[in-house]
């Protein structure tokens, strides 16, 4: 009997309607811990675009993440726009610094593209901190208001949760059409055979930007969303261990799986949460956990499903020759 496959769409708006039910017994401080986690978890999901499909790891995608909030915070604190003005002057922003920077960065591989993405990130931050009054340097930007949507009032943890679900459901909706779509899977073949993508007539180069510039765009959306929450946006939101979290999630969740690097992505927020509280080593613990899951779990998360269900089928006892004339019979 075949099971009813449920679309990846359906399974994102469910998912979303889940997460908003499980917000309503929780205090003001669990529902800020779960927007945040939201956020970056959706942040992950952009990244494993890059990463997952186009096969491309990348140590300075936080960057984007950073430009859009401190769009966001200069569009509301220096020049006084409205704030979905500047929440669309930050994304737009960083998209268009994406799209400039994508062609010099793909024309690399492997760790030469990373190591140039930890530079650009590394650069962005140099600017940020030593932006002055303008940026407000080492200080950052405090005081980042959160816009308003008519009646809605977004300034309660529960009202600002609910919007960032919907945004996060809309763009991860966005993400998985994406990925489903022609160039989505066209991506996949570049990152398995590139020679033979270019010998079919693919421009191989093209679909490694679009994949650049999406991830980006991506990162940017939820950075736009993480200034608003704070209502501040500083060096920190552009720092390498940003870019190193955010692959890292993709990574553990399982790199091409998309709901993988979201659970990961949210897990971790978590957990730096917890031991930012305890210690100051959190890169030591992102190192732990990454060779741990390299040598334990290579799939990542996404694969437990896929394990469990070969370790049921070996666990089954075998059918002897009279049990199956039997049933045949």
């Amino acid at each position: 009997m075949a099971r009813a496959r449920i679309s990846p769409g359906a399974a994102v708006v469910a998912i979303g309607a889940l997460l908003a039910i499980a917000s309503w017994p929780l205090d003001a401080y669990w529902t800020g811990l779960l927007t945040q986690a939201v956020i970056f978890g959706g942040a992950a999901v952009g990244l494993d675009i890059l990463v997952g499909f186009a096969g491309m790891a990348s140590l300075g995608h936080g960057a984007f993440f950073g430009l859009a909030g401190y769009g966001l915070a200069l569009g509301t604190l220096r020049w006084g726009v409205n704030p979905w003005l500047a929440a669309g002057i930050g994304i737009v922003g960083s998209t268009l610094v994406a799209l400039a920077f994508a062609p010099l960065a793909v024309r690399v591989r492997g760790l030469a593209f990373l190591t140039v993405m930890l530079a650009f990130g590394q650069v962005v931050w140099g600017l940020a901190t030593r932006g002055g009054s303008a940026t407000g340097g080492e200080n950052g930007l405090p005081g980042v208001p959160r816009p308003s949507l008519g009646p809605w009032d977004l300034s309660g943890a529960e009202a600002f949760y609910l919007f960032t679900l919907l945004m996060a459901v809309a763009a991860i909706y966005a993400v998985v059409r994406f990925a489903g779509s022609a160039v989505g899977q066209s991506l996949i073949g570049v990152r398995d055979n590139e020679t033979r993508m270019a010998a079919l007539g693919y421009d191989v180069r093209r679909l490694r930007i679009i994949a650049f510039v999406v991830a980006a765009t991506v990162g940017a959306v939820f950075g736009a969303l993480s200034a608003a929450f704070n209502g501040f946006v500083g060096p920190g939101s552009l720092d390498w261990r940003l870019s190193a979290q955010l692959l890292l999630s993709v990574v553990v969740g399982g790199a091409g799986s998309l709901w993988g690097p979201f659970v990961a992505g949210a897990g971790l927020h978590m957990l730096e949460t917890y031991f930012a509280g305890t210690t100051q080593r959190w890169p030591l613990v992102l190192g732990l956990l990454y060779i741990v899951t390299v040598v334990l779990l290579p799939g990542g998360i996404a694969s437990l499903p896929r394990l469990w269900r070969q370790r049921r089928r070996s666990a089954r006892p075998a059918a002897t020759p009279r049990s199956r004339s039997a049933s045949e019979s």
